[in-house]
């Protein structure tokens, strides 16, 4: 009896195939759009969590608010779980670059040379190497270049004069860090050089940052409260923390994005109830004729509910052909993160803003689940026409004209 079914079906959709071309299109509308928004909600969220991850590491505690002690620094590394404590200060000073005029801001960091890699990301690295010492220092990317023109005055190996306040000293680039780069240290307008010189230059021997590694993922909330139960007015910042809360708000934001192109997915159910409904009055008289050749009444039903199912099935596999291209037309987010280009005068420019989604991920869950919302929504349109043909009295079919 099913394939009896689903071959009226068909040829009930072919008899009339103006208004099945016109309710396929709409399926094909409503999957498109519903599939384009899931699947750039999906990709801007694995995009900012993959440049998330990348600049931050996810198993560091940034403690700040206060001035730290050596001794301090020493209490939080002894806490259970805490696997290593990375203290980092900080100074307002200038650079002056060796044949320009004039003197440029920038804030000055003092770290440990031995821990300089857990201080920076590897993608904070522009040129060089990362490496702090005596007379070494890293430099921000628009203190090695000028910003307005992108002509480069500080190279690796240059040398500059550092001053803070009054007291001043001459250090030598050993790395140009790149733009972009998240953390505390700014990375555009920054030079970071060995602690022991920064306080031999300041006097601060205090810090006001500690970076806090652990050793698991999941001790995160007890180091934490640890952590200020030993210093009650600091406070703990966890990137693993503000991941969650970013996701949480991009994944309303793809409900939203749903939501909103979900609609058309409504207008296309209503569209195929009211095409099931006129073709049930048109075809009483052939409702009447079926139901005296052995027809039941759930057989009716169903002719008329794989009709609305072949309707959205073929709706969604022309969708699904036409999501593939749209899909790598992608969509710029934020400015854009491209690779960094060479300037009219020859010089590197940065890239500017945050990153560039070249195409969208074609998730086959986000696929296959919007598909069947499409397929349901539209037979269940498709339910109340079926079930009225379904009850349909066979004597008063037959006399209709």
């Amino acid at each position: 009896m099913l394939p009896e079914i689903l071959r009226l079906a068909w040829q009930a959709l072919w008899e009339r195939k103006g208004r099945t071309i016109g309710a396929v299109v709409g399926v094909v509308i409503a999957f498109t759009a519903l599939s384009y928004a899931l699947l750039l909600g999906q990709t801007f969220k694995d995009n900012v969590a993959h440049y998330f991850t990348s600049n931050f590491q996810m198993n560091v505690l940034y403690v700040m608010g206060s001035q730290f002690t050596d001794a301090d620094v020493s209490t939080i590394s002894t806490i259970s779980g805490v696997e290593l404590a990375v203290p980092i200060t900080s100074a307002r000073g200038a650079v002056r670059v060796p044949g320009t005029s004039g003197q440029t801001p920038v804030t000055v960091y003092g770290v440990p040379p031995s821990l300089i890699s857990q201080v920076l990301p590897p993608t904070s690295l522009y040129d060089g190497e990362l490496i702090v010492g005596s007379n070494l220092a890293m430099v921000g990317y628009y203190v090695a270049f000028d910003r307005s023109t992108g002509q480069q005055r500080v190279a690796v190996g240059s040398p500059l004069s550092l001053a803070i306040g009054r007291r001043s000293t001459t250090v030598v680039a050993s790395g140009i860090m790149a733009t972009g780069a998240l953390g505390f240290v700014d990375t555009t307008r920054g030079v970071v050089m060995d602690i022991n010189t920064f306080r031999q230059l300041t006097g601060i021997t205090t810090y006001n940052l500690v970076m806090v590694y652990l050793k698991d993922v999941s001790q995160i909330d007890a180091v934490s409260n640890e952590i200020k139960a030993n210093f009650p007015n600091v406070d703990v910042v966890s990137p693993q923390a503000i991941l969650q809360t970013i996701n949480s708000f991009l994944t309303a934001f793809q409900l939203f994005l749903g939501l909103i192109a979900g609609v058309s997915t409504v207008i296309t159910a209503l569209w195929l109830y009211d095409t099931m409904s006129i073709s049930v009055v048109q075809r009483t008289k052939e409702i009447g004729i079926l139901r005296a050749l052995g027809f039941r009444k759930m057989d009716v039903m169903a002719m008329f509910l794989a009709e609305a199912f072949i309707i959205a099935a073929i709706g969604v596999l022309v969708g699904l052909l036409l999501i593939i291209p749209l899909s790598q037309m992608g969509l710029p987010l934020l400015g854009g993160m491209q690779q960094q280009s060479m300037s009219a005068g020859g010089a590197f420019r940065p890239p500017q803003g945050g990153f560039n989604i070249s195409s969208l991920v074609l998730d086959p869950v986000v696929l296959a689940a919007t598909a069947a919302l499409v397929v349901a929504i539209n037979l269940v349109g498709a339910l109340l026409p079926a079930y009225r043909a379904g009850i349909l009295d066979v004597v008063s079919a037959l006399r209709y004209e």
